[in-house]
C-alpha cells in the first residue's frame, strides 16, 4: 500500500533542474499499453506514459505468501507503514468509518533540499462475494486537513488493489497507482527512476507478510 510515496526519494536529484517535461497524453487518447520494466524475484513492475499530469502510470504484479486476512491486516495497520511503504516517515488513522474503510495522514521524506510531502487518503477494502478477491482503493482527498508549513501537499494520489486468493496461502497482487507528487517536480527525470519504489515496496510487503501477527491473522469480515 501507499506507494505514492514511490517518487518522492528522487525529488532530491530534481530540484533547481529546469528542463522540458515530456509531453503530455490528450484526454481523447487511449491509454498506452503498459511496458515490463523490472522482473526481479517474483515481482514485475510495468510503467505506461499517465495523464496530463506527466508523470507515469505504474502497475505491480506479484504473488506473495500469505492470506487476504494477512493482507489486510498488515494495509489496516497504518501506523506500521514505515516498516515496509518506501519512503514512509509517519501514518495514523485520522478518521474510522467502518472496520475496512478508514481516512488516514501519510508523512513522505523527501531528501535535502526538497521538502517532505504529504497526504490524506481515503482508504476502502472491500471483498467480492463470489470470487472472494479483494479490492482495495485507496485515494488522495483534497483538503481533507490542512496544509503544513515546510510540507508539499501531494495534489493527486489514486492507487487501486486486485487480489486474488490461491491455493497454498498464496494471494496474487495486481496493484496500479496514478500519482502527481507536486510542486513542479521534473516529470521525466523522475519516470527515469520511478521502478525502484515499487520493487522495494513489495519486497518489504512480502516480509512483512510472514510476520506472525499479519500471516496468522484473523479478520472476520473477510473470507480466506
Amino acid at each position: 500500500m501507499n506507494l505514492h510515496r514511490i517518487f518522492l526519494l528522487l525529488l532530491g536529484v530534481c530540484v533547481g533542474v529546469n528542463l522540458p517535461a515530456q509531453t503530455a497524453r490528450h484526454d481523447h487518447d487511449p491509454p498506452p499499453a503498459w511496458s515490463l520494466r523490472k522482473d526481479q524475484d517474483g515481482i514485475k513492475v510495468y510503467g505506461r506514459t499517465g495523464d496530463n499530469s506527466g508523470f507515469d502510470d505504474l502497475k505491480v504484479e506479484t504473488i506473495l505468501p500469505g492470506r487476504l486476512s494477512s493482507l489486510a491486516a498488515v494495509i489496516l495497520d497504518v501506523g506500521n507503514y514505515p516498516n515496509w511503504s518506501f519512503n514512509s516517515e509517519k501514518a495514523y488513522i485520522l478518521k474510522t468509518i467502518g472496520p475496512a474503510e478508514l481516512y488516514f495522514y501519510s508523512l513522505v521524506h523527501s531528501p535535502w533540499p526538497a521538502n517532505d510531502r504529504d497526504l490524506a487518503v481515503h482508504l476502502v477494502i472491500r471483498q467480492d462475494s463470489s470470487t472472494r478477491k479483494l479490492y482495495i482503493s485507496a485515494d488522495e482527498i483534497a483538503n481533507f486537513i490542512p496544509e503544513k508549513k515546510g510540507i508539499v501537499r501531494v495534489p493527486l494520489s489514486v492507487e487501486r488493489w486486485v487480489v486474488t486468493p490461491l491455493p497454498g496461502d498464496r494471494i496474487s497482487i495486481s496493484y496500479e497507482l496514478r500519482l502527481n507528487p507536486g510542486a513542479s517536480a521534473p516529470a521525466w527525470l523522475i519516470n527515469l527512476f520511478a521502478v525502484k519504489g515499487p520493487f522495494e515496496t513489495f519486497s518489504h510487503l512480502r516480509e512483512q507478510l510472514k510476520v506472525p501477527k499479519y500471516y496468522g491473522a484473523t479478520v472476520p469480515f473477510f473470507r480466506n
